[in-house]
């Protein structure tokens, strides 16, 4: 909290000011009538106020200073302001203002946010359109070929959602029987997501909603509940926040772990701050506060984040209804006769607790459960649940979770009996009888190492134990170092040990070597690589490997606006085999067709309206080029999120005008969206005039072609003229009033800014 005192000013007298037409007169008191202009703590209120001066202070009704922010009885009658405790006044009589400091125990000032996670986002819009993702996969070794095909086929519009289905066709090749294939329907739905409401319904092949202590399963059907995906600037988070006062305008900045997250400014009252740090990260936030004068105040607060909290008042779920979807990637219409049901829901009951719940039922089997997130306080979470099945089943869980600065330890378990089946389980395997896993690691300076242990047991089968021990540590320079060992603990001969070393040559390029036995194996691998760039361009990758699983690997990539190439060749013992991979996607839209890189996500057709050539800018960052048809196909654009294209007219002739340059766009889910960037040609010239002694026309002459405004002649008689027509007269009026006449022919074809003339301007007749 800031203090910020002020010093008390003697007034000389004033003459009363009438009030100005917007104030409704009062009615006269004993005193002197005065509506001045109000700055409180600091800060002008914007307020223009009536006060009764009364020997030397000011005096106002109850209601005005409860509007002023004071936190005095709104009843009738008025208060003088050195009555009020605390309160200080400086009376400028020139400036007809009032500067007053109260304490903040005297005021009832609004609450300042600062820092919001959450910030409002544009309306989210779609084109009309087909697209095509595209995968294509081939390979030859030992006299035998291989040749796959994964497709995507999507359609989207603007309100209607987006249809989409994929599929897999394989080809391959056996000694015994040649060629063979199949071909097979992998997913097919249609979703309709309202990002308004952050809920989407999904009709055809989807997931159930799940939870820790559930399992989902595929289904054909209807799917409805929250994606808060489709609002990417929402936080769903609990976030840690501090609470403070200023006392009058004040310089604010925040630090998390000693890195400022934010700095701006503060009205006089009450604050509300916000820290963002990243999701289950446990730390330290300072707050610095520093008033007009200088002085500072700072408050240090502890604060812990975790994703799976979610905010007060805030709900995640999702019902389902269908049938199992069964035989997937093998069978394109297999799916279980009965149906099924689901339903799961999340709630913040508070920052510091999460419910959460999930029901499902179909096909003779049905279970129910309910369970709790909590954070007591610090960086502690626990966990719970407990689920109950048809048939006397049962199952809990519990789990605990410690995410420090330096140590991070968790553990978490899942029992049921044999009797406990979910609905997954008529369909293929049941749920363990137990799932145990925990996990110690630490984080000291440069380096990471830790331990983890996990043990899982299915009716019927024996128990499955882990465990295992891991390092990491940066040497510097690029250079870290990795090291890992695991155990099965019921098998003191299955074991692997892992040591490696990783050198980031630069940016791009990365060098590593590495030593592995496993189950009485060595083998060593020397790897380099230098991965495609995002934007595009060339990348390689080359391996070497030696002991059990010797022979190597090449290959080399590239990655246009059009798709992506990779083609390489591999060796392992006395196999050897040579590969190629091609993907990308084929567009239909806006009446075009384009070849575009693979787009899982959303796109733009950037049009400049039929001028070619023109450089497009996403996110500061060149893209690609206009074709001859003045379109570019963008793949790169994230769903909801706010896009900024633009257009470099630099390169533009000057004889065109661009209405925009740039536009920042929110594409739906999965959809492309019409970005028009409008160039029009004018018709324009540089005009020499010149009287008809060859002398240039007088500097400030006005120029006139037709309606509109006239144009100035500069400097040896040169007049700027755009909007031309095939021919026109000129009409020239010079400086002392006198008048003279030009005929300007346009050349036909003529481009960028023809310089025409000399023109002979010839006097008017009078």
């Amino acid at each position: 909290m800031l203090d910020a005192g002020s010093t008390h000013a003697t007034t000389t007298e004033a003459l009363a000011v009438p009030p100005p037409s917007t104030i409704t007169a009062r009615t006269r008191t004993v005193g002197e009538d005065l509506y001045l202009e109000v700055v409180l703590n600091g800060a002008k209120t914007e307020a223009l106020v009536h006060f009764v001066r009364r020997d030397d202070t000011l005096c106002a009704t109850t209601a005005d200073l409860g509007r002023l922010g004071f936190h005095v009885p709104a009843v009738d009658g008025e208060r003088c302001l050195r009555d009020l405790p605390g309160v200080r006044m400086t009376y400028d009589v020139a400036a007809q203002r009032v500067v007053i400091d109260a304490p903040n125990d005297m005021l009832a000032l609004p609450t300042t946010v600062l820092n919001r996670p959450e910030r409002s986002t544009l309306a989210a819009t779609s084109g009309n359109g087909v697209l095509l993702n595209y995968d294509v996969y081939a390979s030859h070794g030992g006299g035998l070929g291989n040749l796959s095909g994964f497709a995507e086929l999507r359609a989207f519009s603007d309100g209607l959602g987006v249809l989409s289905s994929t599929s897999l066709t394989r080809r391959y090749q056996t000694r015994e029987d040649g060629w063979q294939g199949d071909s097979v329907r992998l997913d097919t739905q249609w979703r309709l997501s309202m990002p308004d409401r952050a809920q989407a319904l999904t009709i055809g092949d989807t997931f159930t909603g799940y939870l820790s202590w559930t399992r989902a399963t595929r289904i054909g059907g209807i799917a409805y509940g929250t994606d808060f995906a489709l609002q990417p600037y929402r936080v769903t988070t609990p976030l840690p926040q501090f609470f403070g006062q200023a006392t009058a305008p004040s310089a604010v900045e925040l630090y998390v772990d000693g890195v400022r997250q934010y700095s701006g400014r503060v009205p006089a009252g009450p604050f509300q701050l916000t820290a963002v740090p990243g999701v289950d990260q446990a730390g330290q936030a300072q707050v610095v506060l520093t008033d007009a004068l200088g002085r500072s105040s700072t408050v240090t607060f502890p604060f812990y984040a975790a994703r799976r909290l979610l905010s007060a008042g805030l709900d995640d779920w999702s019902v389902e209804l269908g049938t199992v979807r069964e035989a997937y990637g093998i069978d394109s219409f297999a799916y279980g006769s009965a149906p099924i049901g689901s339903a799961t829901w999340r709630h913040g009951a508070s920052d510091r607790l999460t419910l959460e719940s999930h029901a499902e039922a179909g096909d003779g089997r049905g279970t129910a459960g309910v369970g709790a997130v909590w954070n007591p306080g610090g960086a502690h979470v626990l966990n719970g649940s407990l689920s109950l099945s048809r048939g006397g089943g049962s199952q809990y869980g519990a789990g605990y979770a410690w995410n420090g600065r330096i140590v991070n330890v968790s553990f978490d378990t899942v029992r049921g009996n044999a009797r406990y089946r979910d609905v997954a389980a008529g369909y293929g395997s049941p749920p363990p009888r137990v799932s145990d896993r925990a996990l110690i690691g630490f984080n000291v300076r440069q380096s990471s190492f830790g331990a983890n242990l996990v043990r899982l047991r299915y009716a019927g089968q024996p128990t499955s134990r882990y465990a295992g021990l891991f390092v990491l540590r940066n040497v510097g320079g690029g250079i870290s170092l990795n090291a890992s060992y695991n155990q099965n603990l019921d098998d003191a001969g299955d074991r692997s040990v892992f040591i490696g070393i990783t050198v980031a040559m630069d940016e791009r390029t990365t060098w590593s070597a590495s030593v592995q036995r496993d189950r009485g194996h060595t083998f060593g691998i020397v790897d380099a690589s230098r991965p495609i760039d995002g934007d595009g361009g060339f990348g390689w990758h080359v391996q070497g490997r030696g002991g059990a699983y010797g022979g190597g690997l090449g290959e080399v990539g590239w990655l246009g606006n059009r798709g992506q190439l990779t083609v390489g060749g591999s060796t392992m013992g006395h196999s050897s085999y040579g590969y190629a991979d091609a993907n990308g996607a084929l567009v239909l839209m806006g009446g075009h067709a384009f070849a575009a890189r693979r787009i899982d996500d959303a796109f733009a057709l950037v049009t400049t309206e039929g001028a070619p050539d023109i450089p497009v800018l996403l996110e500061n960052r060149r893209t690609g080029v206009t074709d001859r048809r003045g379109l570019l196909l963008v793949s790169r654009l994230n769903a909801y999120q706010e896009n900024r294209l633009a257009i470099d007219p630099l390169d533009l002739p000057a004889d065109d005008r661009v209405q925009r340059v740039e536009a920042v766009v929110a594409p739906a889910d999965r959809s492309g969206v019409v970005v028009r960037f409008p160039i029009r040609h004018v018709r324009a010239a540089s005009v020499i005039l010149v009287d008809d002694r060859g002398e240039p026309i007088p500097l400030g002459s006005r120029v006139g072609v037709g309606p509109g405004e006239d144009a100035i002649v500069g400097y040896d008689g040169i007049v700027y003229l755009d909007g031309l027509p095939g021919s026109a007269t000129l009409g020239v009026v010079r400086p002392d009033g006198t008048r003279c006449s030009a005929t300007l022919v346009y050349p036909a074809g003529a481009r960028d800014l023809p310089q025409l003339g000399p023109l002979t301007c010839r006097d008017d007749a009078p």
